[in-house]
Order: C-alpha cells, then structure tokens, then sequence
C-alpha cells in the first residue's frame, strides 16, 4: 500500500510535469506564430510600397520624358499630347506675349495635367522673370481629399526649390507624383522657344 501511494504520486507529478511543457510548447508555438504574421505583414508592405515607388519613378521618367520630346520637337508654346497619355497637355495661358528671350520661360499662367492616384490632375502655374510665383490645383475630381491635401505640400517644396526635382510625399505618392508631373507639363508650355 505504501509503495501504491508512493508510485501513484510520482505518476501525478510525472503528469503535471509533462502538463506544464505541453502548455509552453504550444505557447511558444504561438507566440512563434504570431511573429511570423506580422514579419509577413512587414514583407507585404515594403513590397507593396517598392511597388509604388517603382511606379512612381517609372511615370515620371516617362513624363519628364515625354515633356523633353514636345519641348524640343515644337517650336511653339503649345506641347503636344505624348502617346502614352499618361500627361495631358492642355493650355489656357495667359501669357503676357512679350518674352524675354533670356529667360528660360515665358511670363504667365500656364495650366497642366497628370494623372495622379485616382485620376487627372490638373494645376495651374504662375511663372514671372523665370521664378515659380504661385502653384494651384485647379481640378482633382478623381482624388482622395485627404491624400490630396497630404500631396499638396509637395508645392512648398517645388516654390522653394523652384524646381520639380523635389522628393514626393510619403503617404501619398501618386498623388504628389501627379502635382510634380502637372506642374512639369506645364513648365514644358511655358518655355522659350
């Protein structure tokens, strides 16, 4: 009776024991789990923000492109439409006519189009003595308000640098892309012949 009580307790603690590693394998199992979800998840949205950066740069090398054609195949302010249709060019300038032939753009406003996130965007530029006075989104009917408003300090830098050789905004890449490829389109109107 004695040794039945002594092998019936050692057997208990044998099953508690073989309890408790159960419950911190499956723990750990777990745990390993869950890290793998979210590494996955991290995976995902690099590629899929490599993805859109890839785009980004692949559109407006195109349209840089496409400006670069239009500007030096026509002697006129007005740049044609480049195949791709990826920049719409269309010109209501009101130009002042009376270009000085030393600078690099014409005074006026000129307007451009791109297509941004959710469709064309369209922008107005206002150019004096070869200086960038003024940038307006006149039309962005297919955007998100909130990527668009996000998008559009991409203006203060381009007025600061005075160029559209400035980094888009993070969070709204598309968006901002479509401003820089508008105001090119428009900059391409705007050059002296």
């Amino acid at each position: 009776m004695k040794n039945q009580n002594f092998y019936m307790r050692v057997i208990s603690l044998l099953l508690v024991i073989l309890a408790v590693l159960f419950y911190n394998s499956s723990m750990k199992a777990q745990a390993n789990e869950k890290e793998i979800a979210a590494l996955t998840d991290k995976v995902d949205t690099l590629q899929e923000q490599q993805n859109e950066l890839l785009s980004a740069l692949e559109t407006s090398y195109i349209n840089r492109m496409q400006n670069q054609a239009a500007s030096a195949g026509s002697g006129s302010s007005d740049a044609d439409t480049a195949g791709d249709d990826k920049t719409t060019d269309t010109s209501d300038a009101e130009d002042t006519a009376t270009a000085d032939s030393d600078n690099v753009y014409k005074d006026g406003t000129y307007t451009g189009e791109a297509e941004g996130y959710g469709g064309t965007i369209q922008v107005e530029v206002t150019l004096t003595g070869d200086e960038i006075t003024s940038i307006n989104v006149v039309s962005a009917p297919g955007e998100d308000s909130a990527y668009l408003s996000q998008a559009e300090s991409v203006i203060d830098s381009i007025l600061s640098a005075q160029s559209t050789d400035v980094d888009t905004v993070s969070g709204a890449t598309f968006s901002s892309t479509g401003i820089l490829n508008a105001v090119d389109a428009a900059l391409g109107k705007a050059e002296n012949s």
